[in-house]
């Protein structure tokens, strides 16, 4: 169920049959803050789709590492139509068990709202060859909404599930999210999040830059951490690099 990050948003139409880019959906990826303000898409009849690609020195899934601090590789599509949008995602996991690897299912409402980017969806975080007599997929409920003043972005973000990794209890994390855009090329970004219930009950926060390579590639560097070392090296402080190619 972890992931790294948060999904995020797109824009307005309603009552349009029109279709526009949506920014990737981070819910399965190194951790990131949010994507930061872009020039507005052009409208695209029709659907659109997007696919990306990511390696990455860690998992890290609000402040906790998912494959043991150890390399992970992500691969996600998604089509969106006017305001709606679906995806899926697939990265492999270290749990010190027979579980392979996760999926990830996702669906949403992205309009824009005065200026405010929102976005109204579920996610479902499922995992392949699970050990024998245990069920730790997992669904959450979200909101997000993002607001661009310029070249800053700030947003923020809930997910909620009523049956969090197994735990058979409820669980809630919130984030604050912001990005500066520094050039076209460089962005800094940075979040900050509580989890309550579940698993644990932590708070998480991380920074990085990401920086455009060449179109399409983008790198990320990208410090992670949590008030619970004492959970484990998993809860410890990351720092993560990453590239991702997005289409």
């Amino acid at each position: 169920m972890r992931t790294i990050l948060a999904a995020v948003i797109c824009l307005l139409g309603l009552g349009c049959a029109t279709a526009r880019a949506a920014p990737p959906d981070t819910t399965s990826m190194p951790q990131l803050a949010l994507p930061p303000a872009t020039p507005p898409e052009p409208v695209v009849a029709g659907p659109v789709f997007a696919f990306t690609a990511t390696a990455a020195s860690d998992y890290v899934f609000r402040g906790i590492s998912q494959t043991e601090n150890g390399a992970a590789v992500f691969g996600s599509g998604r089509v969106s139509y006017d305001d709606f949008y679906a995806g899926v995602g697939m990265e492999n996991v270290n749990f010190h068990n027979s579980t392979a690897a996760e999926y990830d299912l996702s669906a949403g409402w992205t309009p824009v709202v005065h200026g405010f980017r929102v976005d109204l969806g579920v996610v479902r975080y499922g995992y392949i060859d699970q050990p024998v007599h245990t069920e730790i997929d997992t669904a959450e409920v979200k909101a997000v909404v993002l607001h661009d003043f310029g070249p800053v972005t700030l947003g923020a973000a809930v997910y909620y599930s009523g049956d969090y990794f197994g735990s058979h209890r409820d669980d809630i994390y919130g984030e604050g999210r912001a990005a500066y855009r520094i050039t076209p090329k460089l962005t800094l970004s940075g979040a900050a999040g509580r989890q309550s219930g579940g698993l644990s009950d932590h708070t998480t926060w991380n920074a990085g830059a990401t920086y455009t390579l060449i179109k399409h590639v983008s790198l990320d560097l990208r410090y992670a951490d949590t008030d619970e070392h004492e959970l484990g090296k998993t809860y410890g402080s990351h720092v993560t690099a990453s590239i991702a190619a997005a289409f």
